[in-house]
């Protein structure tokens, strides 16, 4: 069945996408998907309910939070509609590509035009010597000159026009950009992962070369968070993030797996390898000296456990994730701070 809860005309989504981000520029809130679909579904008036509570909170002046926002749309809106919300930015990303074309195009036909009414006025008065046709000629200039200067005036509004599309066209991609990522590590999300291993997916089964799972986990990270606060869990959890990032390269991603979990991907990467470079983290986090920058109290050492698991071809990749995440729990089990591959799994299971 063809979903037509965007059926809009270009004329009317495009209004109603300016009105989207004032909102959400208006009211200082996230740009990601849900966010998007409510304030998108709000500047369409369908839903009288939902329209009917935010023009109760503007009313009242009490202030709107993403908090607000997500019980607004857990109230009013399904689950489905941030998978409408993405496909309806992806849909306006292309009307106003289409737009900011045509208008370009539109931009060249005047330029085109004017020069082409210069040049005509020049041969006609340079060919012509007879008086009643250079009187006429005289006027056909006057106008086409008058012509030319309302061409270049309106270039200018068209190439305005074009340049404020092109930065809606960007606050969008920024929208599409935040869905995939975790706004507090700023690594890929779930979603964001999911969108990266179709691509390594695709790749691998092109080529056939291995690629390697890792799942890493924070140790005793609940202790951190009960004894320090979790003010200084999110510095961790953003300390190992980039961390992370400094280690991977290329096709490499890594992504927050969830809580204190991590995992990365590491393409054209055997087992051997991945090891090698899941204890180089492991290590350099080890010699890490936290403190609390208030008063100086040192936290003591954050350490992390890391499962391997090297992707087998043909099989779902969640098969190839619990491998990782079995030998993940088995270095937690003996004891943490330390890097266990799938085969030390079958070593203990043989």
């Amino acid at each position: 069945m063809i979903d037509n809860t965007y059926s809009e005309s270009t004329e009317k989504s495009g209004t109603f996408l300016r009105m989207t981000l004032q909102n959400i520029s208006k009211h200082k809130l996230s740009y990601n998907p849900i966010s998007y679909a409510l304030w998108y579904e709000y500047a369409t008036g369908r839903n009288e309910l939902l329209n009917r509570d935010i023009d109760s909170l503007v009313k009242s002046k009490k202030p709107f939070s993403d908090d607000v926002v997500n019980k607004l749309f857990k109230k009013h809106m399904a689950e489905r509609q941030v998978l409408q919300a993405e496909k309806a930015t992806r849909e306006f990303q292309k009307i106003l590509a289409e737009m900011t074309q045509h208008l370009s195009e539109s931009g060249s036909q005047l330029s085109a035009q004017g020069n082409s009414l210069e040049d005509y006025e020049k041969r006609l008065l340079e060919t012509s010597s007879m008086d009643v046709i250079t009187g006429i000629a005289k006027n056909i200039v006057s106008e086409t000159k008058s012509i030319v200067e309302s061409g270049k005036s309106l270039k200018k509004q068209v190439d305005s026009t074009a340049s404020e599309i092109e930065d809606l066209r960007k606050e969008l991609e920024g929208i599409k950009q935040t869905a995939k990522t975790d706004m507090l590590t700023k690594l890929l999300n779930r979603h964001g992962f999911d969108e990266a291993m179709a691509e390594i997916l695709k790749s691998t089964q092109a080529t056939g070369t291995p690629f390697c799972v890792v799942m890493v986990d924070i140790d005793h990270f609940k202790r951190v968070n009960d004894t320090f606060g979790h003010l200084i869990g999110d510095n961790v959890l953003k300390m190992l993030s980039k961390l992370l990032k400094e280690y991977i390269k290329g096709k490499d991603i890594a992504a927050r797996f969830g809580g204190e979990e991590f995992i990365l991907v590491l393409p054209e990467t055997p087992l051997k390898g991945a090891f090698v470079l899941a204890e180089q983290i492991r290590l350099s986090l080890k010699k890490m000296i936290w403190k609390t920058k208030d008063t100086g109290k040192t936290i003591g050492p954050i350490t992390i456990s890391l499962g391997i698991a090297q992707y087998k071809g043909g099989e779902p990749l969640d098969d190839t994730i619990k491998r990782a995440d079995d030998a993940l729990y088995q270095a937690k089990n003996s004891g943490r701070n330390q890097t266990v591959t799938e085969n030390e799994m079958e070593g203990l299971r043989n």
